[in-house]
């Protein structure tokens, strides 16, 4: 568990076993590092893999409220 400040976004092409799609928005640098990290050492994206309402998988909204991302994560075993 941790704030990775990772972005994985949605696509889970190839890595369905790493996380589903329910992420948020676009993958950014770290959260390329975390999905290979997730697969070296055989771990899932928690937040990604179960349907939510958009409003509960923003873990950081910008300070005038218009972008929300999903930059926290727990990696399950």
């Amino acid at each position: 568990m941790g704030d990775f400040n990772a972005k994985v976004g949605r696509n889970n092409a190839s890595i369905e076993r790493i996380m589903g799609n329910e992420g948020l928005r676009d993958v950014n640098e770290n959260g390329e590092e975390l999905v290979d990290f997730c697969a070296l050492n055989s771990l899932s994206i928690g937040g990604t893999l179960f349907p939510h309402k958009r409003v509960h998988k923003a873990t950081w909204i910008s300070p005038d409220g218009v972008t929300a991302n999903q930059i926290d994560h727990i990696l399950i075993s």
